[in-house]
């Protein structure tokens, strides 16, 4: 399918459906925009209704600590008299007073009792009952200390709500409960909030206490008991405030309300009234008409988008020709726009991968081939080996037998770098002319250097570059032993793995110090320029030896080095297996 057509069936499923679906979407936002608007401001004003019924069941709350911290009412209730005549006089001196003073200072109260615990006291009606007496709710009676607790006394069948605050009141260290506060509360403290919902002919309202059971209902709009329990259950499920719902096929807000302090819910249905018949009769011509805009604008957006795609169909044919081989430029229409412009960075892009992978790749492979090369013309001149030849031959003339196996040695060593016009070897060859090289030095060094080889591997067919490993050595023996003037050792361990060839060189020398290393070992692993090791003094040969191990074995191999400052050196070199398979 071409692009052109993949764009109109795009424009129809991505643009057309979506505007006219969003559309009728926004219509019925609009449509219910008013009723939420209405339902947010009886929101706003209930919950200012709720604060302030909070507000007062706090002050009606403070009751309970005026007695609990009252001595006399404590004493009182603990029975600590010696005569009635103490008793009543304490009763008629400081409690009853107390209780006048908490009724005509808040007027929500409808009138308190003290249930008591001891029953060995005189009882002062109605302030004072037995806790036998108490006709509420048995559980209360086993709340624990310093909690209390708002009732609700089930009355379905009256819309008003019968409120009572109830705490037990504890001795005066607070170990034992000696009373029970029970404060009744007017219908005043609820009253505001039946105001505020401006209840109508087509609304019904339910209260609940915090078990979910209706203990109050006014009911303008008869609903079966299961309608009636579906809807609750709906208000309690559901996170909003508020929500419709269609009831006996009209629809209905619901409303929920919950006053924190008291544990009570109020579920509210109101009717509402379809007010938006005339928008509902303009609706279809709305969309009628939004619809044949549409489709013209669908028109001349295909004209334009047509123009624009066949540009693109001509760019993207071209690209089909481009391979990792050729690398052809687009010499088609450019014209100074987007399209053009994203022509212009094509060509620019073209041209930027010819000069990466035929340019750049092609002096990458010369840079690190003359490396390689500067590294072996460092020691293999040609005239140098006839000339130990001659060096040899008079040193066996005039019978100097170790000047003689000196210059026999190192013209091994030169045959061996000579006959590097073959980049692979093997490693026991390698080792080999270690061996030679390691003989020179040592009639150098005489006993100061001790030297050991172990040899944990098979390396008689084992494939590497030529000429890795006599730089390692070079570099410990000169800048590791020489330099020092104790005796010291040079030990030469090769060990293999399943995936891996392993050889280290290590020594006791003058190893080196810990910035000097930490710079050798960002070279090594790629995370510092060489020019750093060149500006620092000594190094290439470390580091061409390491670029080519990574470049003939891949991923994993390199050289490691450790090294600590008067205690010597370890330089590890590993060879992945995988390049010699």
């Amino acid at each position: 399918m071409s692009i052109v057509k993949k764009m109109a069936i795009g424009y129809i499923f991505i643009i057309f459906i979506p505007i006219i679906s969003f559309g009728l979407f926004l219509y019925n936002q609009n449509y219910n925009s008013f009723l939420e608007e209405y339902a947010q401001g009886r929101q706003k004003i209930v919950n200012q209704v709720l604060n302030n019924i909070n507000i007062s069941t706090v002050h009606i709350e403070s009751a309970y600590q005026l007695f609990q911290n009252n001595s006399n009412t404590i004493a009182y209730l603990s029975g600590n008299y010696r005569t009635d005549f103490e008793q009543v006089s304490n009763f008629l001196t400081y409690i009853r007073p107390l209780f006048s003073y908490i009724l005509s200072s808040n007027s929500m109260i409808d009138g308190m009792t003290i249930y008591m615990e001891q029953q060995n006291g005189m009882i002062f009606r109605p302030e004072m009952a037995k806790m036998d007496e108490f006709k509420l709710d048995e559980s209360i009676q086993k709340l624990p200390l310093g909690v209390g607790k708002w009732v609700t006394v089930n009355n379905v069948s009256d819309p008003n709500i019968d409120l009572h605050y109830v705490h037990k009141i504890g001795n005066r260290n607070f170990e034992q409960d000696i009373g029970l506060l029970d404060i009744k509360v007017t219908s005043k403290l609820i009253k505001p909030l039946f105001e505020s919902l401006n209840l109508n002919s087509k609304s019904n309202l339910y209260v609940l206490d915090q078990d979910r059971q209706v203990v109050s209902r006014i009911e303008k709009i008869h609903l079966t008991k299961d309608a009636e329990k579906s809807i609750l259950a709906d208000a309690f499920q559901s996170n909003a405030k508020y929500f419709y719902q269609n009831v006996t096929g009209n629809k209905m807000l619901i409303e929920s309300f919950y006053a924190d302090n008291i544990k009570l819910h109020f579920v509210m249905m109101e009717q509402v009234d379809d007010v938006f018949s005339g928008i509902k009769k303009n609706k279809y011509v709305l969309v009628l008409i939004v619809a044949t805009l549409l489709l013209l604008l669908s028109g001349m957006y295909y004209l334009i988008a047509s123009s624009i795609t066949k540009r693109i169909l001509k760019l993207s044919k071209h690209m089909r020709q481009v391979d990792e081989n050729y690398f052809p430029l687009y010499h088609g229409e450019i014209n100074k726009d987007e399209v053009g412009h994203l022509t212009s960075s094509y060509n620019a892009m073209i041209r930027r991968m010819d000069e990466l992978v035929n340019t750049v790749h092609r002096s990458e492979m010369l840079r690190k081939e003359s490396a390689y090369q500067m590294m072996q013309a460092q020691i293999k001149p040609h005239f140098l080996y006839n000339t130990l030849e001659s060096i040899r031959m008079i040193a066996e003339s005039n019978d100097d037998p170790e000047a003689a196996e000196m210059s026999y040695t190192l013209g091994k060593l030169f045959r061996y770098s000579l006959s590097g016009t073959k980049s692979e070897t093997y490693l026991q060859e390698e080792l080999e002319n270690v061996k030679d090289y390691i003989k020179i030095q040592q009639i150098r060094l005489g006993d100061r250097m001790q030297v050991s080889f172990t040899i944990d591997a098979v390396i008689d067919n084992f494939v590497c570059p030529h000429y890795i490993l006599q730089p390692i050595i070079e570099n410990s023996i000169v800048h590791g032993i020489a330099s020092v003037r104790k005796q010291v050792s040079l030990s030469i361990r090769i060990w293999e793995d399943y995936t891996f060839m392993f050889i280290a060189v290590s020594d006791t020398g003058a190893g080196m110090e810990e910035d000097r290393l930490k710079l050798i070992q960002r070279v090594l692993n790629g995370t510092l320029d060489p020019q750093a090791l060149q500006i620092s003094g000594g190094g290439i040969g470390m580091m061409n030896v390491n670029e080519r191990v990574k470049m003939f074995f891949g991923e994993g191999s390199g050289i490691q080095m450790e090294s600590k400052l008067n205690e010597g050196t370890t330089c590890l070199l590993k060879l992945s297996k995988g390049a010699t398979q």
